[in-house]
């Protein structure tokens, strides 16, 4: 079982660390494209910040593989695949609830994550991209990641939701950041 739960978290890791690559990578290369010469200098930096984000994706990962284990293997979740387990009107709802409760979660940690103290031991990190680049997506301290990491393992916990509208929801955040 712990074998079957760690690899299941480093598949996700290695999922969120790939999509990271493309889409930011992929924004880095538009940047590039379109304001030569702006990263120009920024070498460290962007190293720094891919650095720190692949160890984001592997903390996004750990509670994601865990949860997916879970769904697949115990059905500890509320995520469901028949269609027809709640009413149509459901499925646009529970993508709704998610938004709304992920985004409300990102603003109070991201709120308290700018008082003094909790900024300097972990958002200065994310702020220390100046200018910030395409790579600085996911370029979080591990407190950081952690906070960003848990909401949606939880909510899958609380609210139940299609598995094809939890790809939705992740799809959003995975385009609109």
């Amino acid at each position: 079982m712990w074998l079957a739960i760690l690899l299941s978290a480093i598949a996700m890791t290695v999922i969120v660390g790939v999509r990271y690559l493309i889409v930011s990578g992929a924004f880095a290369a538009a940047t590039r494209a379109r304001h030569p010469g702006l990263y120009r200098g920024l070498d460290a930096q962007m190293k720094r910040e891919i650095w720190w984000s692949i160890a984001s994706a592997a903390i996004y990962g750990v509670p994601a593989g865990i949860v997916a284990w879970g769904w697949q293997n115990r059905g500890w979740t509320k995520v469901y695949t028949d269609a027809h387990a709640y009413p149509l009107w459901y499925l646009p709802v529970s993508v709704l609830a998610y938004m709304v409760a992920h985004d409300a979660w990102f603003y109070w940690t991201h709120r308290w994550m700018h008082r003094p103290k909790p900024f300097k031991l972990a958002h200065a990190v994310h702020h220390a991209s100046r200018p910030p680049t395409a790579w600085a997506a996911m370029a979080f301290h591990p407190i950081e990641a952690i906070t960003g990491a848990v909401i949606i393992p939880l909510l899958v916990f609380l609210i139940p939701i299609h598995v094809g509208a939890l790809g939705l929801v992740l799809t959003i955040m995975t385009v609109m950041g």
